[in-house]
């Protein structure tokens, strides 16, 4: 056969998709779009055969290909134990502000943008803070000195000022992004998501974590694997303790610049399908969510509840109470108008309880000087009386001060 023949026969095998006439390119796309599709063997015999085409020495492909067969071990793992979760709404959200359409009680605290981040908080790049119902921790990601999203946590000290926000956790985002972190009502199991090589099924995936009660740092962090996470992008898992549901969202339908959010009712132990379920990929995958729900299922009137609740009106814990000119009342920091009337506040709301102290040190006094009327006690009376006026002046001055503040 002369090489005219040769050439045309390698043309038509190449045309009709033979393996070996393919590049490892071709190979590993292939592969990696049977991967995305759930055809996890495919996707090993592709991947197989582009590792063949590949010289050892080619450290791109050979750095492609383990990134690639990581994940597909992964996969394949997650599925053998996949959680059996009803889920009972599927919502298609804007892909910006997404949270925003998950409905929390108050008891499961606040998901908010930036404008929700302690004062004087570096807002670059931060558009979301998780809140807690107290309001008295806030959780973000913002980016590190390397680049990399990682996650930091603040809490609100006695005196009404934030402290200065301090990593969750390095083992958290470990050459890794950490983004959309909630954290449960008991201060102690955190979600968020990761894009974290080693333990992800693809792009970002849900992870959890549990903090060490004995020195507060977090411990190693697992993947929540099937159906919560995906060969595509899966990020905050939002868990409602009150009515016993849970929401994530996800861009594995690919619908451009919008993401499917599923609501679905948490398991008290996990319960995982048995491994030799016959539809075990269409429920890893949520191709039909209605079929997750157990025959003759009503969550018509969860539903109801859950719909009606509006995150945004929810009634907040006060934090004061100051009229101020013309009858408005603020109850929170975060109301004021300006930097100089939050710290005046601030000083302020110090003042007033430093006073109700002295207050109460006086009636104690005067109790005791009921039952034995010494010079001593009286003496001490006098002063404290004198250090309440003082006292008084100081919250008389500091309100002022803050009506000064707010019509700036």
């Amino acid at each position: 056969m002369n090489n005219r023949y040769i050439a045309i026969a390698i043309a038509a095998l190449a045309a009709s998709g033979c393996a070996w006439a393919q590049s490892a390119d071709d190979l590993l796309s292939q592969g990696r779009e049977a991967f995305m599709n759930y055809e996890f063997d495919k996707a090993s015999r592709l991947y197989a055969q582009a590792k063949k085409k590949v010289r050892k020495s080619d450290e791109y492909y050979a750095d492609k290909h383990e990134a690639f067969n990581r994940q597909l071990m992964n996969a394949r793992n997650f599925l053998e134990r996949v959680e059996q979760i009803a889920v009972i709404d599927s919502l298609t959200v804007p892909r910006n502000d997404f949270f925003k359409s998950y409905r929390l009680p108050q008891s499961a605290g606040s998901l908010g943008d930036k404008s929700a981040l302690p004062p004087k908080a570096d807002g670059a790049d931060v558009n979301y803070v998780f809140t807690n119902e107290g309001e008295d921790y806030k959780i973000w990601a913002q980016p590190d000195t390397t680049g990399y999203m990682h996650l930091v946590e603040s809490i609100r000290m006695t005196d009404g000022n934030w402290g200065t926000p301090t990593p969750a956790g390095d083992n958290l985002s470990e050459e890794s992004d950490a983004i959309f972190p909630f954290m449960m009502a008991d201060g102690v199991t955190l979600y968020y998501a990761s894009n974290n090589e080693d333990e992800s099924i693809g792009g970002y995936d849900i992870m959890v974590a549990t903090r060490d009660a004995a020195d507060g740092s977090f411990l190693q962090p697992s993947n929540l694997g099937f159906p919560y996470n995906s060969p595509f992008d899966d990020y905050l898992l939002a868990i409602d303790e009150l009515n016993g549901v849970g929401w994530w969202a996800t861009d594995r339908n690919q619908l451009d610049d919008e993401l499917t959010v599923y609501v679905f009712v948490t398991n008290d132990l996990r319960k995982n399908y048995p491994v030799d379920e016959e539809d075990i990929i269409g429920f890893a995958r949520i191709d039909d969510y209605i079929a997750t729900q157990p025959e003759d299922a009503d969550y018509d009137e969860l539903l109801a509840t859950i719909r009606a609740i509006d995150p945004t009106v929810q009634k907040r814990k006060s934090e004061f109470d100051f009229p101020a000119p013309g009858g408005k009342i603020y109850h929170n920091y975060e109301e004021l108008p300006n930097m100089a009337s939050r710290a005046t506040m601030r000083k302020y709301v110090a003042a007033e309880a430093d006073l109700s102290d002295a207050k109460k040190a006086l009636g104690e006094l005067r109790r005791k000087y009921a039952e034995s009327r010494s010079q001593s006690l009286g003496s001490k009376i006098e002063q404290a009386e004198t250090l309440i006026d003082t006292k008084r002046e100081e919250v008389k001055r500091l309100r002022n001060e803050v009506y000064k503040s707010l019509a700036r």
